[in-house]
């Protein structure tokens, strides 16, 4: 019986090497036109090749190839070839930024990446309109029976029927009447006959056809005969939106939160991208921000450069948390947070707030591996005692570690928090980041601050 992670893994394999192909040959033809800004000079121009191709290796294992994907849209494919040419560009002047510090030909470099890219996502489109058609001739598509019926078998039959998908939907077993569009191929009860007589890929059962006892010789049937089996529920309410299945040894539990961050996979990624962006910011960049601020704090408000404060982070953990000081010396900061012209807070740290400016020391408490570059805001420790006793739901924004940006900063959640509710919005917005954690999303809250730092935020302050 054929396999449906075999079909899966060959298919990506296919994918992965015409792209890599194209890459290669577009980043041929832009030396061979002389576009490639090292063009008078082979060593340089082979060695950045093969950087280039790392870069690209790199962006790939972090955004993966979705073309070929089942549910893949034509927007989704452009989406991901977007995601992965701004990985490969930070990736790339990462790299060259490191070992020449002041590239050369930097916006020619873009300019190739975007012809490069620009090739790419075409290649893609032609590529998945291809899968379209193989699937469609019922090429590599997936055997599938459902056994019993309701709304919710009518939605994922919908699914089955679009032909992008891949399915081949033999037939429904019902003791109930059912729609004269589907295949109706007897009762549940004639089920297991007909499983052990014929070849199927997948079976999906709704919820409701059998209880736990009746359930396990079809289940013995389907590990026999190498079937997969998915359960339809028997309907979609937001009060389980959020469970999933938790393997816990040889037993199985319903999590309440879905934590992507839980993968040690997908920590180390986001801890290889908290290191190298961090180390790469504090030795290019900070030292020409300390100095500027420095000089014009020592201007501007007598004390330190520096500020620091107990926070609230990983765990519920508490750790000390760097900024540039934006205040007056006084004995408040540690209780009472900053108000819309609060007479603590100079025209100077007015402007470095505004700009995020006196957030940039955090890369140190992101190195030090107290906090990551995205991730709910750290709060003070009076904050937190407050807070968690009016917020049920507050601790679970420690489920992950604090960040220099957050989702709940680039949606609006900024500035003073008056009343409770304020605070449980932004509550309600960093679970919602966990729950949906990816490394793209973290890449859209850094552009997303990078805007913000540019255009300055009205409710920093």
């Amino acid at each position: 019986m054929k396999s449906p992670n075999n079909r899966s893994f060959i298919l990506t394999g296919i994918v992965t090497i015409i792209d890599w192909l194209t890459f290669n040959a577009v980043l041929f033809l832009c030396y061979m036109f002389n576009i490639w800004p090292y063009f008078d000079n082979h060593v340089l121009v082979f060695s950045d090749m093969f950087v280039a191709n790392i870069s690209y290796l790199i962006s790939l294992f972090f955004v993966g190839i979705t073309l070929h994907d089942r549910h893949s849209t034509p927007v989704s494919v452009l989406r991901n070839t977007s995601r992965t040419a701004v990985l490969f560009i930070m990736v790339n002047a990462a790299v060259l930024g490191m070992a020449h510090l002041v590239v050369p030909g930097f916006w020619r470099s873009l300019f190739v990446a975007a012809v490069v890219f620009g090739f790419v996502g075409v290649e893609r489109m032609l590529a998945r309109n291809l899968f379209k058609k193989i699937r469609g001739m019922g090429k590599t598509s997936i055997s599938t029976v459902i056994i019993g019926y309701g709304y919710m078998v009518e939605r994922v039959t919908d699914v089955m029927f679009d032909p992008w998908n891949g399915y081949n939907l033999l037939g429904i077993f019902s003791s109930d009447k059912i729609d004269d569009k589907y295949n109706r191929l007897g009762n549940t009860e004639d089920a297991m006959e007909w499983l052990e007589n014929n070849n199927v890929d997948e079976i999906y059962i709704s919820a409701n056809v059998y209880d736990d006892d009746e359930i396990k010789p079809l289940q013995k049937l389907c590990f026999r005969r190498m079937i997969r089996m998915y359960y339809i529920p028997k309907s979609y309410s937001t009060q389980y939106r959020k469970t999933y299945l938790v393997e816990m040894g040889n037993a199985y539990v319903m999590a309440l939160y879905n934590e992507p961050l839980m993968s040690v996979r997908q920590r180390i990624k986001k801890r290889v991208f908290d290191i190298l962006f961090s180390l790469l910011f504090l030795l290019l960049m900070f030292p020409w921000v300390f100095i500027i601020v420095t000089a014009i704090t020592k201007l501007t408000m007598p004390g330190p450069i520096f500020f620091r404060q107990r926070r609230t982070g990983y765990d519920g953990k508490d750790f000390w948390c760097y900024k540039f000081r934006s205040m007056k010396v006084n004995s408040d900061s540690d209780k009472v947070q900053a108000t819309l012209d609060d007479p603590r807070v100079t025209k100077w740290g007015s402007f470095m707030r505004h700009t995020n400016i006196d957030e940039l020391p955090q890369f140190i408490n992101v190195l030090l591996g107290d906090m990551s570059i995205v991730g709910p805001r750290p709060h003070m420790l009076a904050h937190t005692e407050y807070y968690s006793g009016k917020i049920g739901e507050y601790m679970i924004r420690h489920y992950v570690k604090p960040g220099i940006t957050g989702w709940a900063q680039t949606n609006g959640e900024r500035g003073e928090t008056k009343v409770v509710d304020d605070m449980a919005r932004r509550v309600e917005k960093d679970i919602w980041y966990i729950e949906h954690w990816s490394f793209w999303l973290d890449i859209q809250i850094i552009l997303k601050t990078i805007k913000d730092m540019l255009m300055g935020d009205k409710k920093a302050y």
